[in-house]
């Protein structure tokens, strides 16, 4: 039976890198970088703007994702640390919390290649629009909390863990969509639509975007389509992208690196008018019906569809913290014992005071502690929390009915 889930519409392979103090520190010293240098906007053309670009975000405590101009950077990198292959995308990602949570979904893939045959489980439903095999990994840089570089010409010291993402990679690029989407729309309850941030072209996007519509149109009455935003490429597509996803998704949904980003400017997460005042002022901005917002201390949701999604929320948040704890291999007991933990406290007095509008639902994130934080995939994993319950909940409705 075909799963009624499908999480489009890129995905890729991830070589994740051990963050290393002494590593950065030579390759800052190597290429002679000055503090005045660190820029998170840097274009990257070479090694040496690749760590420039890392700095930058380690100082700022921000994660984001970047295009790399070199492939071969993204290459050579990696082997200057301790590094290990994973899947990447937030589609798979999503998929696999679902299977953990023992919901089916389907993905589909633009690339495949031995890496990704080994570890996409058997269970995971998969389209592909690959007609050959390639391998274009995606560089993963996770730092820590503390993460310190310094030189005789620049100190940098992480406020915060966070990720990093560095892309070159031509089929999520092309983002080419085979035409079992469209088959299979009529049996979708939920549809996933990410990766069009990769693209570059503005006539593909167009052409993408099309093909995206078509499919939400042949899509039963009450699917759900679900955006989830990330960092563009190329910003001016980002525009394009996110005017068209707020006219065709029922929600769209990001992290609080992405609502600075459409904002432009930084929002204290623990002061709820602050708050309250940013999430209105996004959904207007980007003409969203549902707004979800998915942060470090809160899951939040604006919109008609605000308090049907509780649930959703806080298994996404579940979904989130046991990912931070565990990190790849999770199981459902360990999210069982994640949801048992008490919320931040502070959290808590946000999500309470942010639910006096009553078009507002926020699920206060939980107290997690580990010396060994994940952060990778973060808000891939809640994405796929929150759809696992959504389509869990619709399936039992089916079901009842």
């Amino acid at each position: 039976m075909t799963p009624e889930v499908l999480l489009g519409f890129g995905g890729n392979v991830d070589v994740e890198i051990t963050w290393d103090d002494a590593v950065l520190t030579r390759l800052a010293v190597e290429h002679g970088i000055a503090d005045h240098e660190l820029d998170t906007a840097i274009e990257i053309t070479d090694e040496r703007s690749l760590v420039i670009s890392i700095l930058a975000f380690a100082r700022a405590g921000h994660g984001g994702e970047r295009f790399v101009a070199s492939a071969s950077v993204l290459e050579t990198f990696p082997a200057r640390f301790d590094h290990s292959w994973t899947l990447g995308g937030t589609g798979i990602r999503a998929a696999l919390v679902m299977q953990t949570l023992g919901i089916p979904s389907m993905v589909h893939l633009v690339s495949t290649n031995d890496i990704m045959r080994d570890l996409l489980p058997a269970g995971v439903h998969r389209l592909s629009s690959a007609s050959e095999d390639s391998l274009d990994p995606h560089l993963i840089v996770q730092f820590p909390r503390g993460a310190h570089v310094r030189t005789d010409r620049l100190a940098v010291t992480a406020p915060k863990a966070n990720r990093l993402i560095y892309v070159n990679d031509p089929p999520n690029r092309d983002l080419v969509l085979s035409d079992e989407i469209e088959q299979v729309a009529p049996s979708l309850n939920v549809l996933l639509v990410t990766g069009l941030n990769s693209m570059q072209d503005a006539g593909l996007v167009t052409d993408r975007l099309r093909r995206v519509a078509r499919v939400i149109e042949k899509m039963p009455d009450g699917a759900l389509v679900f955006f989830e935003d990330a960092g563009q490429h190329v910003p001016a597509l980002g525009k394009q992208v996110l005017a068209a996803m707020a006219e065709l998704a029922d929600v769209i949904s990001m992290n609080e690196d992405e609502l600075f980003g459409h904002l432009g400017r930084t929002v204290d997460l623990n002061d709820a008018g602050a708050v309250e005042g940013a999430l209105r002022e996004a959904q207007t901005q980007i003409g969203a019906r549902t707004l979800v917002v998915h942060t470090q201390h809160w899951a939040a949701a604006l919109g008609p569809l605000a308090q049907q999604l509780r649930p959703a929320l806080r298994a996404g948040v579940v979904a989130a913290g046991t990912r931070y704890l565990v990190g790849d291999g999770a199981t459902r007991a360990d999210h069982e014992r994640t949801a048992a933990l008490p919320v931040q406290a502070g959290s808590a007095v946000v999500a309470h005071q942010l639910e006096q509008a009553g078009d507002v639902t926020c699920v206060p994130a939980l107290d997690l502690r580990t010396d060994t934080p994940t952060t990778i995939g973060l808000g891939d994993t809640f994405v796929g929390g929150l759809l696992a319950a959504y389509a869990g909940e619709r399936h039992s409705e089916g079901v009842n009915a």
